[in-house]
C-alpha cells in the first residue's frame, strides 16, 4: 500500500489521491487499508516518515569526514541538496499532505530532533540535552532546520536556495556552530 501510495502520490498530487485510489492501486479493499492506516494522511505520515529514517545516513555521513574541512562540509550539503532534487516529487507532496495536515509539521520536527541526537552521539557541539542546553539546542535545531529548508526549496527550485552561494553560507554556518560548541566540550 504504500508503494501504490507513492506512486499515486507523486504522479497526481496529494490533494487529488483518495483513499479509494490507493485501495485500487494497492489491490486491496478500503476496508483493508482503514485497518492500518487511519486516512490519507496517516499513509502520507509514514512515507514521510519511512522517507526521514532512510535519509538519515546521508545527513550523518559528515560525522565519517573531518567535520572541519570547509571543502567537506559543502559537498555534504551539496550531496544533501542533490538527494532532495531526485525526491522532488515526494518532497511536493509532503508540502500538499502538510497544508492540508495539522499535524504533519510535528513528523518533520520530531526528525529534526532525531537528526541533533544522532548527530551528538558522534559530534560534541550537538550532544546536547534540550532542557539543560536550551538556547544551544535551539541554535543547533535552526541550522538543522535552515539546511533542511533551503535543500528543499532548491529542489524545487524556488527562490534564493537554488543561488549556489547558499551552499557555502551554510557550510559557513555549520562550521561556525561546532567550531564554537565543539570548544565548549
Amino acid at each position: 500500500m504504500l508503494a501504490a501510495a507513492t506512486d499515486a502520490f507523486c504522479r497526481d498530487g496529494y490533494f487529488s489521491v483518495s483513499v479509494e485510489d490507493i485501495a485500487i492501486a494497492a489491490g486491496v479493499s478500503r476496508m483493508t487499508f482503514y485497518r492500518h492506516f487511519s486516512g490519507k494522511a496517516g499513509i502520507a505520515t509514514e512515507i514521510f516518515c519511512e522517507n526521514t529514517q532512510a535519509s538519515m545516513p546521508r545527513f550523518l555521513a559528515i560525522t565519517k569526514h573531518n567535520r572541519l574541512d570547509r571543502d567537506i562540509v559543502a559537498s555534504w550539503i551539496s550531496q544533501l541538496f542533490e538527494a532532495d532534487r531526485r525526491s522532488g516529487q515526494l518532497l511536493r507532496v509532503f508540502i500538499q499532505a502538510n497544508s492540508e495536515e495539522s499535524d504533519f509539521t510535528d513528523f518533520g520536527h520530531r526528525f529534526i530532533e532525531d537528526l541533533i541526537s544522532e548527530l551528538g552521539k558522534f559530534m560534541p557541539a550537538f550532544a546536547l540535552d534540550q532542557a539543560a542546553d536550551r538556547r544551544r539546542w535551539l541554535e543547533a535545531w535552526l541550522l538543522m532546520y535552515e539546511i533542511l529548508d533551503h535543500s528543499n526549496h532548491a529542489a524545487r527550485g524556488v527562490g534564493v536556495s537554488t543561488d549556489p552561494l547558499i551552499i557555502d553560507i551554510l557550510a559557513d554556518r555549520f562550521l561556525h556552530f561546532i567550531t564554537v560548541h565543539d570548544a565548549d566540550e
